[in-house]
């Protein structure tokens, strides 16, 4: 069964959290995680979902203001988090910690969905292949605990295709997955690959025909309830 990943980024109140409990009570399915912000966490783990954080901090403890610690998350009981999103490297400069958020998030235990993608430049620059080998040499290449490797998840995210509808042909997608897969075996990982990007209603069941993807990072498309349960029951 395909994994996916609600990514809901800063949005939703209270009142909406609760409201989208009611709507999606009791079908959803295991494949599927919630990734609320820190705030809302809780309201999700109390009705038995799977849940992830949105980030992690560089640091496992300590003076950062503002940050959320991997061992708070692990004490909550929280098993996933996503790191190298977009927006965290355009923001805030995550690039450069991934490595380190990464390998606090394995050796306690916690899966993680690594984001990698190229912009709209690199992407029409043919570029989009010899970025993503950077970003996971950035991401693996240092210090990745071995123990718990696997329980690494890779989210193929081209920047250009958040939020725009767009997304890539169907053989470039095929293409792309294949060679990232290959690529990792040469870390000697066999990874889940996930795709994100404008995943919607309006072309999942295209989607869904590339037998290499392995699931789904949805983000907009995840914040209506009942549009969302109407996209997942899409999934094979």
């Amino acid at each position: 069964m395909k994994l996916i990943c609600a990514n809901f980024k800063m949005n939703l109140t209270r009142n909406d959290i609760k409201n989208y409990l009611n709507v999606i009570n009791d079908k959803i399915k295991d494949n599927v995680i919630f990734f609320p912000t820190s705030l809302y966490l809780n309201d999700f783990k109390e009705e038995g979902y799977k849940i992830g954080s949105q980030d992690i901090s560089f640091k496992d403890f300590g003076s950062v203001t503002g940050d959320t610690s991997v061992l708070q998350l692990k004490d909550m009981g929280i098993n996933y988090t996503i790191i190298g999103h977009s927006e965290r490297r355009e923001y805030f400069n995550d690039s450069k910690y991934v490595n380190q958020k990464i390998n606090l998030a394995l050796k306690n235990n916690i899966k993680v969905v690594l984001c990698i993608g190229e912009n709209l430049n690199e992407f029409e620059s043919n570029q989009t292949i010899i970025i993503l080998k950077k970003e996971l040499d950035d991401a693996i290449n240092n210090n990745l605990d071995l123990i718990n490797r696997d329980n690494l998840i890779i989210a193929y995210e081209p920047i250009w295709a958040i939020g725009t509808g767009k997304i890539p042909t169907i053989d470039i997608l095929n293409k792309t997955i294949l060679e990232i897969k290959e690529y990792l075996k040469s870390y000697n990982l066999n990874l889940k690959v996930l795709y994100g990007g404008s995943v919607n209603l309006d072309n999942i069941e295209e989607l869904e025909t590339i037998n290499l993807i392995d699931g789904y990072l949805i983000g907009g498309a995840s914040l209506n309830p009942e549009k969302f349960l109407s996209l997942i029951n899409k999934v094979n």
